[in-house]
């Protein structure tokens, strides 16, 4: 994707939504956004009415605006939860058809998917829903072939289950649009704790459609070491690779070289450092590698185009 082009999502958002489906669809997107790869991404919150919307845990969200279905050139996100059969109407079946015409895409998550198949927008396709809504949506929509995977895109529509589905598919769709570097490192914002992120199937494992195991290994390893960085050759070794075949790897699946990888992975760990404590740049600069205060300085505003100074009065 070229810098310069406009990715808009409008997350339009239905009464009982899930707190966890919400953040996991939007938040990777917010890392996406924070380090800059591209300024025309950008995101909106909607409601049917502009007024505000209760999650299922009770929290209040103002949205933006009140959705309006001629909007164009948007990735329309619908967020439902409990209760959605009940909020399903004429009218808003008629706006669902109308934002579908107009829209980029259209992704629905959660329950979502009953609105999109109510107003028979997913007939000949393949969806899939929460899975406690799996085998009554198919006895209800024997058009649909109906999937048990994690999201499923069809044509200009994506669905998916849960909270992790949801990540998944906003995983994917980063991929897609800025590359599996930027996947790799929204996938890890906010875990720290590589062993246990192995252990349990998230960070960048969640990529295993995307990242070969070799690749997931050595990122792993990149991990575990960011206080004192490996060279090439260590990082190969401990990967079981040669130095030339991790090369190829890194070159191949991200498009990077493993020092741009592993400079990068330590400069995101120093910008959150220096946005979340009070460490002095002398103590993030040790933390995360780099010899000095000064050299940490240089590198973090040649990648960043801001100093940590800065980041941290933002």
């Amino acid at each position: 994707m070229s810098p310069n082009t406009n990715l808009n999502f409008e997350f339009l958002l239905f009464e009982g939504f899930s707190n966890m489906v919400l953040a996991s669809a939007l938040e990777p997107l917010r890392d996406v956004k924070m380090r800059g790869l591209n300024e025309g991404l950008n995101w909106q919150v909607s409601s049917l009415d502009g007024d505000r919307v209760t999650s299922s845990s009770g929290l209040n969200v103002m949205p933006d605006g009140q959705f309006d279905p001629t909007k164009t050139d948007r990735f329309l996100v619908l967020v439902a939860g409990y209760h959605v059969h009940e909020q399903i109407t004429p009218d808003l079946l008629q706006k669902t058809r109308l934002a579908a015409r107009n829209s980029s895409m259209i992704l629905a998550v959660d329950a979502a998917t009953w609105i999109l198949a109510s107003a028979g927008l997913l007939d000949g396709h393949k969806a899939t829903i929460h899975w406690q809504e799996l085998e009554t949506f198919a006895e209800g929509f024997p058009k649909i072939e109906v999937s048990t995977a994690r999201f499923v895109r069809s044509g200009r529509y994506i669905t998916c289950g849960g909270a992790s589905t949801a990540l998944d598919m906003i995983l994917s769709l980063i991929q897609e649009h800025f590359g599996a570097a930027a996947a790799f490192d929204a996938s890890t914002m906010f875990i720290y704790d590589p062993g246990r992120q192995n252990e349990m199937g998230r960070g960048a494992v969640r990529l295993r459609e995307q990242g070969s195991p070799k690749l997931l290994a050595a990122l792993d390893v990149m991990a575990e070491n960011i206080e004192n960085p490996l060279t090439t050759f260590e990082l190969a070794e401990r990967s079981s690779l040669s130095e030339r075949s991790l090369n190829r790897l890194f070159q191949r699946e991200l498009g990077l070289t493993p020092g741009k990888y592993y400079r990068l992975f330590r400069l995101k760990r120093a910008r959150t450092l220096a946005q979340d404590t009070q460490l002095s740049q002398e103590q993030i600069a040790l933390r995360c590698g780099f010899a000095s205060g000064v050299s940490l300085s240089r590198s973090f505003r040649a990648e960043f185009g801001v100093s940590i100074q800065e980041i941290r009065r933002t």
